[in-house]
């Protein structure tokens, strides 16, 4: 928006909704997340493209449970035996740009073989796979590559699946999640570094059984389990493994603030399990609602924060940032810059209350907004709008890939352009106020 130096009779208005443009550009450095997955993450039709396996023997098979006894260890392995059981199915992920640049690395665990499809299946973080514009090869830590095929990947429970050609590599045995005890003695096997540090292992314990986490990503929260076996940049999509050998989760994010270590975080198999199903028979997790916005909190800048008290708007009240070119808030007077304040009459305490109420509905439900617009006077005038609720899919095609950087009303877009590192939990470091950096 270019600087009006001559005053005109709206010019109030025009000078207030340049500083909400500029506002929401700093405070996207601050607190910025989706209402369950609205970002779209498109894929490059070269190496994603997304099919369906006919088959159940081709998703993960939990064995039997094995619950830990510190009074009665048999069947439990040393380190060194449960290294030499698990690190052959944990292989590397290298993530390369539309230049053939390397991009990022990570790991991904071997979870079952088709020999009459010649095809073998890995599971791994969607984070991993979600980059528009990239191409996926499996690394063994003998130089072997294969090029990978993305089937499919869930971006709120940060899971992918990807396929290579041959049966040569070895399945990992993995084990029920769901019968972990806190205290109990775990394993991370994965590449933190890359290929430099290939298979690495490191030990801890269980902290903390369904621990919630939440990704600024797709706003979503999901209990995973909390331990503190090192992990490191390079590790996401590595295994999580019990003293049996076997795999109970994949490993995730972890907290990267400097007043904090030891806190891992990686996604139950049984949760991966019922992901991985999904995606292989549909190509992406059926049955799940979005709204379709990406959303500021109220409180992460000064102005907004001063709106709200002005106008005794809810503390957890969102300013819509962006919508979705599908997003039903537009066939409504709702605009970007608007304050969501309540949702079927329930005033927004949190985002929560929010997420909570998309969390449990179905694609199609109608839910009830009541929206604030301010206007140059800082006042606001409030309404209310019924919209349905679209099917998230948990990612996108290639041909959604083309998004313009600029959203409705004039508003920047603060999530594109390198203007905000969008992946909380899931990029390359931390993001704002927000700790939460994962290990990949």
């Amino acid at each position: 928006m270019s600087e009006q130096t001559e005053k005109k009779p709206n010019s109030g208005r025009k000078v207030f909704f340049a500083i909400l443009a500029a506002i929401l550009i700093i405070a996207a450095a601050a607190l910025a997340i989706y209402l369950p997955n609205a970002r779209k993450h498109p894929a490059d039709t070269a190496s994603t493209t997304q099919t369906a396996a006919s088959s159940p023997q081709d998703s993960i098979a939990i064995g039997d449970a094995k619950t830990y006894d510190a009074s009665n260890t048999e069947g439990t392995l040393s380190s060194v035996d449960i290294a030499a059981k698990v690190k052959p199915s944990v292989i590397g992920i290298e993530i390369y740009g539309r230049g053939g640049q390397l991009y990022g690395e990570g790991s991904g665990v071997v979870m079952s073989k088709d020999e009459a499809k010649n095809l073998t299946y890995i599971v791994t973080c969607a984070h991993l796979l979600s980059e528009p514009g990239t191409s996926i090869e499996v690394q063994l830590e003998d130089g072997t590559t294969y090029e990978a095929n993305v089937i499919g990947y869930d971006t709120r429970t940060d899971i992918g699946v990807i396929s290579i050609k041959g049966t040569d590599l070895t399945p990992a045995e993995f084990g029920d999640s769901s019968v972990l005890k806190v205290g109990e003695p775990v394993y991370a096997i994965g590449n933190p570094g890359g290929a430099q540090f290939y298979g690495s292992v490191t030990s801890g314990i269980v902290s903390a059984i369904e621990r919630p986490t939440a990704s600024t990503d797709s706003g979503y929260t999901q209990e995973c389990i909390q331990h503190d076996a090192a992990i490191n940049p390079g590790n996401s999509g590595g295994a999580l493994v019990n003293s049996y050998g076997q795999v109970v989760g994949i490993n995730s994010s972890k907290i990267m603030d400097d007043s904090y270590e030891g806190m891992g975080f990686a996604v139950p198999v049984t949760v991966a399990k019922n992901v991985v199903d999904d995606i292989l028979a549909n190509g992406y997790v059926t049955n799940r609602a979005k709204l379709g916005i990406q959303y500021v909190s109220i409180g992460a800048n000064q102005t907004y924060s001063m709106v709200a008290e002005m106008n005794k708007l809810p503390d957890g009240s969102i300013i819509i940032a962006e919508m979705d070119d599908e997003c039903p808030l537009k066939d409504t007077k709702a605009q970007v810059g608007d304050i969501i304040t309540a949702v079927g009459g329930k005033e927004l305490k949190s985002a929560s209350v929010l997420l909570d109420v998309i969390e449990n509905a179905s694609p199609g439900d109608e839910i009830t907004l009541t929206i604030a617009h301010v206007e140059s006077d800082y006042k606001v005038t409030t309404f209310d709008v019924k919209v349905e609720l679209l099917e998230d899919k948990g990612n996108a095609s290639a041909s959604d890939e083309d998004e313009s950087s600029q959203s409705e009303g004039g508003f920047v877009n603060p999530f594109q352009n390198g203007g905000y590192n969008s992946n909380y939990g899931y990029g390359n470091g931390q993001s704002g106020g927000s700790f939460f950096g994962n290990s990949n």
